[in-house]
């Protein structure tokens, strides 16, 4: 694919006739688009500036404009014979494109040998004389390589020495000294956020490639199909039978991989202007990003300092350049890009929305009068400001946004997150209404009778209306699994873990969650001695310590939840293959394990987690023995079963088949 990625674009050209031809015009327009968009995609490909030393030949003197005004004309390009013969045919490079001699003088008059033959040799005089060798710096245009996520040799040095001094720095704490723990604490926590940057920023850089890689297969299938309706429309008897459609398919796409690959010669595309300057507005941006992030969170600047000081005591290497860019990267990819009024505003607008929709639930009557009754069952209102910020940063991919161009990303998810549901039901019910009617009266003097009016109640039936109002809050954190692809929920997940790096922007909000530090224990060694399956969950596991709770997420690059981190880990540490599970599929797979026999390695399950309105397992852990357990909390940390809240919830231990 690396390879194909330089042939330049194998765009199919098409007569005039092939696009009236109702047999060919669909998928030759199908060809068309998909090569547009593979050309779009590639210019989307990184680039980059090279310095290369080139000979060229210079001329010099009145001689050289002679000579050059006196060459004949260039022969036709066979891009331009193929739409004058009404042939499709791929577009070649120029080094592809070198015409035969004798299609060289088809069309064209043939001077005469000789009486050229002194001429020529004069001309090639004057011009050897007229031109020279020189030597020019040239800036060429060269595409960035894929990124790679292999380990650079500095780094795979650099984190030994630094896993090493970690290790003798506990072993040294014996005393257990309250300051040694909080910065051994605050190293690992700084270590598990650097490996989320890392997967976010590799994601970030492999996408254009992705595209690219996408573009080209569309492309290729686009062509070939366009071939094969060639090719049945050219010959009726392409589709006599299956056997001979599948011969004459194999044989197209054969034949046209075989050409594509023939156009290896083409070399780079030239560098534009236009190129260029993108390439130096991206530099510049990423530098004025670098540069206001530190200018508004000076201590940050203060901690890469003292990290890069760590790194080259540590090391005494001079090639930590590719560390330190990519933590500077990291750190920039999980800042807000925002301004800190926008992140504010957005917050306030998407908080006056929500207190208007609570005016609405407490005065439905009044919103919605003409109902006989109203039953309005509402749940609470409530967001944390930190993932509606994370949710907008991530829509918008890392690019700058402000409270204008975030608002259809604000009412967008508002709209998921309030579901109102009004249902009304009628049914027939009875009133008494007055009714005039007349009755005889005797009088009892004279005995004479007569008719007067009087009032009396009748039973008439109507139509009762009850309103049957219900509103749901979805909760804002769930919603990203099932409305983000995977790329952008992963800039979602890196966003939670650092929070924009505006930790405490929200300070006051009680439903703005802070960050918190993952509780830290240290299994003993023996107990990873006598379970080598035990000690390969840990070591899977625990390279996740520090990542965010995000709802539905079930790998690296998208952090995890209870479910799909128990899940990860058993699958990929090779001790089991569970699949993608949640809590409830998890506790189907497991065998009940009374609590007295619980192991290191079984995993552990509560219930009524999430409130009474949901039922069952609601999260799971894996146990590592002394009542502990390692599970996706907020963020993934170790916890203390004897807690009253884990008691309280405690449901089960099971264990994995064996």
């Amino acid at each position: 694919m690396e390879q194909n990625r330089n042939r330049g674009s194998p765009r199919l050209l098409f007569s005039k006739e092939e696009l009236d031809n109702p047999a060919l015009s669909r998928p030759a327009k199908k060809a068309a688009k998909a090569a547009d968009k593979y050309e779009a995609a590639q210019k989307k490909l990184p680039t980059r500036h090279r310095l290369r030393l080139t000979r060229e030949e210079i001329e010099t003197g009145q001689a050289a404009v002679e000579t050059a005004d006196a060459e004949p004309a260039m022969p036709q390009s066979p891009a331009a014979a193929s739409k004058a013969t009404g042939q499709s045919s791929l577009i070649r490079s120029p080094e592809s494109q070198k015409v035969p001699n004798a299609a060289k003088n088809t069309g064209s008059l043939v001077p005469n040998p000789q009486t050229s033959t002194a001429k020529t040799k004069s001309k090639d005089a004057v011009t050897q004389r007229a031109r020279k060798k020189a030597v020019r710096l040239r800036f060429e245009e060269e595409q960035v390589k894929k990124p790679s996520r292999m380990i650079h040799p500095t780094e795979r040095t650099v984190g030994k020495v630094h896993d090493q001094l970690h290790r003798q720095l506990s072993e040294a704490n014996e005393d257990d000294n309250s300051a040694m723990d909080a910065v051994l604490q605050g190293d690992q926590l700084s270590e598990s956020a650097l490996q989320m940057g890392e997967h976010a920023y590799y994601a970030h850089k492999l996408r254009p490639y992705r595209k690219a890689e996408q573009a080209e297969k569309a492309l290729d299938q686009a062509n070939i199909r366009y071939l094969q309706a060639k090719q049945r429309d050219e010959s009726p008897r392409f589709s006599s039978s299956p056997l001979s459609r599948w011969q004459q398919k194999r044989a197209i796409r054969r034949e046209y991989m075989a050409e594509k690959d023939g156009r290896s010669s083409m070399g780079g595309k030239e560098y534009t202007a236009k190129a260029a300057q993108k390439a130096a507005h991206g530099t510049e941006t990423a530098t004025k990003k670098i540069a206001d992030y530190f200018g508004k969170h000076p201590t940050a600047l203060m901690v890469i300092l003292l990290g890069a000081m760590l790194l080259v005591v540590m090391s005494s290497l001079q090639s930590c350049s590719p560390l330190v860019q990519s933590v500077l990267e990291s750190i920039v990819i999980g800042t807000y890009p925002a301004e800190d009024d926008d992140v504010l505003a957005a917050e306030r607008a998407y908080a006056a929305k929500e207190r208007e929709l609570q005016d609405e639930m407490e005065r439905y009557e009044q919103y919605h009068p003409g109902y006989d009754e109203y039953h309005v069952e509402a749940a609470e209102i409530w967001h944390d400001p930190y993932v509606l910020i994370a949710i907008i940063s991530a829509y918008f991919d890392g690019q700058e946004w402000t409270l204008e161009s975030a608002y259809p990303v604000i009412e967008k998810y508002f709209n998921l997150q309030y579901v109102v549901t009004q249902t009304i039901t009628t049914e027939t019910r009875y009133r008494t209404e007055p009714t005039i009617g007349t009755q005889i009266v005797t009088d009892p003097v004279t005995g004479e009778q007569h008719t007067e009016p009087y009032t009396y109640g009748v039973q008439v039936p109507y139509t009762y209306s009850i309103c049957n109002v219900k509103l749901e809050n979805k909760n804002l954190s769930h919603l990203p699994v099932v409305s983000m692809s995977h790329h952008t929920m992963g800039m979602y997940a890196l966003y939670m873990a650092s929070h924009g790096n505006m930790e405490g922007i929200f300070s006051g909000n009680p439903h703005a969650v802070p960050l918190k530090n993952p509780m830290l224990y240290d299994i003993p060694q023996e107990t990873l001695d006598a379970d080598p399956s035990f000690a390969a969950l840990i070591e899977e596991a625990t390279k996740y310590i520090g990542y965010p709770y995000v709802w539905g997420g079930a790998s690296p690059e998208t952090s995890f939840d209870c479910s799909g981190f128990v899940s990860y880990v058993f699958s990929n540490s090779g001790v089991y293959n569970t699949g993608r599970l949640g809590a409830k599929g998890l506790r189907s797979l497991c065998r009940d394990v009374p609590e007295e026999q619980a192991k290191p390695g079984d995993i552990v399950f509560f219930d009524g987690t999430m409130g009474e309105d949901v039922a069952g397992i609601t999260h799971c852990g894996i146990y590592v023995g002394n009542h502990k357990m390692l599970h996706c909390g907020s963020p993934i940390g170790y916890a203390d079963l004897t807690d009253s809240y884990w008691q309280t919830h405690f449901h089960s231990f099971g264990r994995v088949p064996n």
